[in-house]
């Protein structure tokens, strides 16, 4: 039994079917305009094409907002991905590298593919620092029956009032918790949890379903600027992995994890 949130690292419990919808590292860094140019491109995807042979240019769409308010403006990114639809993604711009997943393995395959593809950057560049990192699983739950099961799958303090009676002929159609929480002086974790109603999302990076669904999503990050180490910035992120899996574990019953093929 896991009794609070946040502390010493807890041992894993695989879930087979676990309901992974997104799970990212993502590191950012002051802008670098050699990342614009097409041979240093070229030599990044040319390092990752084995695994990554499927390369795409896309925008992304930034605001800043400045004594003249709000200024929009465009920022090409790369991403790499593979053949045959493993559901991993690398993707780079001149201010930051990410390696996502949407069929994740295991924490190991994870922090092995963000560590090459963090190697190959600072072995190209490298950037000067890192300004921002950060690890984030958010899991969704579809399935009809679990959902009217949450009352099981969750620990009180997360059920709280998305398990309450609302009384007869109310629907709720959503709510969604958003909390912050500051682990010492240098990293953070946001951890949102809630009932979306079908066709809505809170962030573009998740796509919205069909259907109404539960989500629970942890993102612990470091906003502290450090040297831009693959080997340390890994360190980091396999800590960040760690605490944001005892928050879920913390967060979430047996009965949960035994309808995703656990066995605590």
């Amino acid at each position: 039994m896991i009794e609070t949130p946040f502390g010493p690292p807890v041992e894993e419990i695989p879930l087979p079917a676990a309901p992974l919808a997104l799970v990212v590292g993502q590191v950012r860094f002051p802008t670098e305009l050699r990342l614009k140019d097409e041979d240093t491109i070229r030599s990044f995807q040319d390092e990752l094409r084995r695994d990554y042979p499927v390369f795409r240019q896309e925008s992304e769409i930034h605001i800043e907002f400045g004594p003249e308010g709000p200024r929009p403006s465009q920022q090409p990114v790369w991403r790499m991905g593979g053949v045959d639809d493993s559901g991993w993604l690398v993707s780079v711009s001149q201010t930051f590298l990410s390696v996502s997943a949407t069929r994740y393995t295991s924490r190991a395959d994870f922090l092995s593919r963000f560590r090459r593809a963090l190697e190959v950057l600072h072995t190209l560049l490298p950037p000067a620092l890192a300004d921002r990192l950060g690890v984030r699983y958010i899991s969704r739950v579809d399935d009809p029956d679990l959902l009217l099961r949450l009352s099981t799958l969750l620990k009180p303090p997360v059920a709280g009032h998305l398990t309450g009676e609302l009384g007869d002929g109310v629907t709720r159609r959503r709510e969604l918790v958003d909390a912050v929480y500051e682990v010492g002086e240098e990293t953070a974790l946001e951890a949102r949890w809630g009932i979306l109603e079908p066709g809505v999302t809170y962030d573009l990076s998740i796509p919205p379903l069909a259907k109404r669904a539960f989500v629970l999503d942890l993102d612990v990050f470091s906003t502290k600027a450090r040297a831009f180490s693959p080997g340390e910035l890994i360190d980091l992120s396999r800590s960040f992995a760690e605490r944001q899996y005892r928050f879920f574990r913390w967060a979430v019953t047996d009965d949960y994890l035994r309808a995703f093929g656990g066995q605590p």
